[in-house]
């Protein structure tokens, strides 16, 4: 058994070891490659650059002065002269126009021969560019490096089955991090894309019909609710994590959030056919609640109702006292959680396996932000759930 964990720990080191030589050499080559084709690149531009003025200079002189010698060549010199001396001219005997200079052809980095004339246009690096000497530098010091790494990693085997678990962590919320820009990314293009559309039609006059012109202002102010959510959602999260999150806690009328947000997300719900209940228990006491943010936590539970549930299902939404808490529901008739990703649907980012949830838009912060908000709260939220019937959610706040 000693054996056998002694090889997962040295095997757990000189795997991301040989990791590390391999692609931090081929890093280095790859750098020394893009170096060499954008100098290349730089070269073969320089020289197109004077070919073109060489053309557009002689095609202003008069065809019997093209072959002539003492006109074609002060015009060559003067238009390889915008780069110095780092673009020279050389006749067909290798023979460099102009006085006093002393290079030789083949010591150009790039040569071009002009159409139509018997001279070419070579290219010079000005000043010596150190680059790929450093790059070869830096391979040198990279491959003693990794060599260091490899005998230090010998005697800290213990802690590479450590690092490759928190490796493995930070892969895992690296590849949701990205998957939730896409995500984000997808969320905003149909709201935008709907409110450019409606709005070019009904600033060009293509609506003439009253009842659809009002039609289309709701859709836009719709997904104009869309788009405001979807900010404050992002803007919420980036405050909790960075701490800097500031609840406005005053006594309110919990009532009075719960319908206001209920008949916000009525007003913005794309199914317009879709029945959404609300039942309100009587004598609701006053919370010291922020009632953005309660706000907020209920829009969101709605949201992935409305998401994760065919159109036509009901949503309902009970707000009563239970002894000394008041518990908000959100009941759908939807796809319903596997019990195993329950506790994990709360995790950010995180978006269960299922495939109605992988084929439906969404950032996978929403469930995140409900948790701190209602913790924040001193409250809790509950999860019950029942796979092809649907889901209810507790939002459980103390009186």
């Amino acid at each position: 058994m000693r054996i056998k964990i002694g090889l997962i720990f040295i095997v757990s080191i000189l795997i991301p070891t040989a990791l590390l030589a391999y692609f931090g050499l081929g890093a280095v080559r790859s750098e020394k490659s893009i170096v060499e084709r954008d100098m290349r690149a730089r070269y073969k531009t320089m020289a197109d650059i004077v070919a073109s003025e060489i053309r557009g200079t002689l095609e202003r002189v008069p065809p019997g002065l093209k072959e002539n010698k003492e006109t074609i060549e002060p015009v060559l010199l003067k238009e390889a002269s915008i780069f110095n001396d780092e673009v020279l001219i050389f006749d067909a005997k290798g023979r460099p126009l102009g006085a006093g200079l002393k290079r030789e052809i083949n010591d150009a980095v790039f040569r071009r021969p002009l159409k139509g004339l018997p001279y070419t246009i070579a290219v010079y690096e000005r000043y010596p560019l150190p680059v790929l000497e450093k790059l070869e530098e830096r391979k040198k010091f990279l491959s003693l490096y990794v060599a260091l790494i490899g005998f230090s990693a010998l005697s800290i085997l213990g802690g590479g089955f450590f690092t490759l678990g928190a490796l493995s962590r930070e892969w895992r919320l690296a590849e949701l991090k990205s998957e939730f820009v896409a995500d984000f990314s997808h969320e905003l293009r149909r709201p935008l894309t709907s409110i450019r559309m409606f709005s070019e039609m009904l600033k060009d006059g293509r609506v003439p019909d009253e009842e659809k012109k009002l039609k289309y202002y709701d859709i836009i102010i719709g997904e104009s609710e869309r788009l405001t959510h979807l900010a404050n959602n992002i803007l919420d999260f980036s405050r909790l994590e960075r701490g800097r999150k500031i609840y406005d806690f005053e006594y309110g009328d919990i009532t009075g959030v719960v319908k206001e947000t209920v008949n916000r997300f009525k007003a913005y719900l794309v199914e317009k056919a879709r029945p959404v209940t609300l039942n309100i228990g009587r004598d609701m006491p006053g919370l010291k609640i922020d009632a953005r943010s309660i706000s907020e936590a209920l829009l969101n539970l709605l949201t992935n109702a409305a998401k994760f549930s065919p159109a036509d299902k009901e949503i309902t939404v009970n707000l009563a006292r239970s002894g000394r808490d008041v518990v908000i529901e959100v009941i759908d008739r939807g796809f319903g959680i596997p019990p195993k990703e329950r506790k994990r649907i709360f995790n950010k980012f995180y978006r269960t396996s299922q495939k109605e949830v992988t084929q439906t838009e969404g950032t996978g912060l929403g469930l995140t932000l409900v948790k701190y908000i209602i913790r924040a709260h001193g409250g809790r939220v509950k999860v019950e759930s029942e796979p092809g019937k649907g889901s209810k959610f507790s939002l459980i706040l103390p009186v």
